[in-house]
């Protein structure tokens, strides 16, 4: 079986480490092994929310400690970008075109652009990055920033909430069938993530590829 596919339908990791440090854990989940490991951020919150159907966590304090793990990574990378960080240079390495592009809509239409930014697989983290590398005020970028996660987290702890409630209303006495379907479907989510992401870096490739071929 795939590692990452093994990785998401045991969750070895995340949900006992939620599972044991509680709220605190959700928090430091974000700003430390989320950073590391290729489980995308909407997975997370997707458990978050199936944990929330099994009386593991309160939805609301769950939503706010995803929020506060967000926007202490957020602010991080923002004073990071704005100090001319090598590892932020390293981080944004091989995405010119997106970079310039999004800098461009960020100055222009700074919310518009932190809000859309906030649900695209993999891609949040350039909103914070691209506001501190173009001055952008921290308290502007904060603002906006917390209307854009709030609604990120809600909406993918609400999926993980209902899809497990909906599929406990038709099999409700198969409750092991339950977590298996829901599993199941996390990682077809998750796989389907990834393929988005590799397809659009991919056609990033190609772009760059044609643009220095037409430079030449």
């Amino acid at each position: 079986m795939h590692p990452f596919l093994f990785f998401i339908l045991k969750t070895p990791h995340f949900t006992p480490f939620v599972s044991r440090f509680g709220y605190i854990g959700i928090v430091l989940w974000f700003i430390t092994f989320d950073q590391l490991t290729p489980i995308p951020e909407e997975i997370s919150l997707l458990i978050i929310g199936y944990l929330c159907v099994h009386n593991v966590f309160n939805p609301v304090f769950a939503g706010i400690s995803s929020l506060v793990g967000f926007l202490i990574i957020d602010s991080i990378y923002f004073i990071l970008s704005k100090k001319g960080s090598s590892l932020i240079k390293k981080k944004t390495e091989g995405s010119s075109s997106f970079m310039e592009s999004y800098r461009n809509k960020l100055k222009h239409h700074t919310f518009k652009a932190v809000f859309v930014v906030c649900f695209i697989p993999r891609m949040r983290l350039f909103a914070p990055i691209l506001a501190g590398s173009i001055g952008l005020p921290f308290k502007k970028f904060l603002l906006f920033d917390v209307v854009a996660l709030t609604a990120f987290t809600t909406v993918y702890i609400l999926l993980g909430i209902i899809f497990n409630r909906s599929l406990g209303a038709v099999i409700t006495q198969t409750k092991g069938l339950q977590n298996i379907v829901f599993f199941a479907t996390v990682a077809i989510i998750a796989i389907t993530l990834i393929f988005f992401i590799r397809k659009r870096n991919k056609n990033k490739n190609h772009k760059e590829e044609d643009a220095a071929i037409a430079e030449r």
